[in-house]
């Protein structure tokens, strides 16, 4: 059985050490994104989080205004 242990979730984003690699998924996506380097896993999840957090029916979703 493989390990899943959430390293970093904000603003419908969750990044998740997924066995040897990173698994990305968003509310603003249909699917999820692996990863084997944590550094560009890291990039993504904050530019996923900074596009999340300017779309409005995110935002609604997550029960903010």
């Amino acid at each position: 059985m493989t390990e899943v242990r959430v390293l970093h979730a904000r603003s419908g984003v969750v990044l998740q050490q997924d066995g040897d690699g990173y698994l990305l998924t968003s509310l603003r996506g249909s699917g999820e994104r692996r990863f084997t380097d944590l550094e560009q896993a890291e990039r993504l999840f904050d530019a996923e989080v900074a596009a999340s957090e300017r779309n409005p029916e995110i935002i609604a979703r997550l029960g903010g205004s």
